[in-house]
């Protein structure tokens, strides 16, 4: 699965392992406010996945 942050581009992988349930914490930190940003996640559809995004 693949977690982008955007407007700044970036991207990272998560693996996920069938059977196994894990917690991934990361925190972006922007040197300038924004008006608006988003995050989007792409992953295969077996895959539940659930996000927590704060400000």
């Amino acid at each position: 699965m693949t977690v982008t942050f955007a407007p700044s581009g970036l991207s990272f992988p998560l693996r996920c392992v069938e059977g196994e349930v894990s917690t991934t914490y990361n925190q972006i930190d922007l040197k300038q406010d924004r008006e608006s940003a988003s995050v989007s996640v792409q992953a295969p559809s077996p895959v539940r996945w659930a996000m927590s995004v704060g400000q």
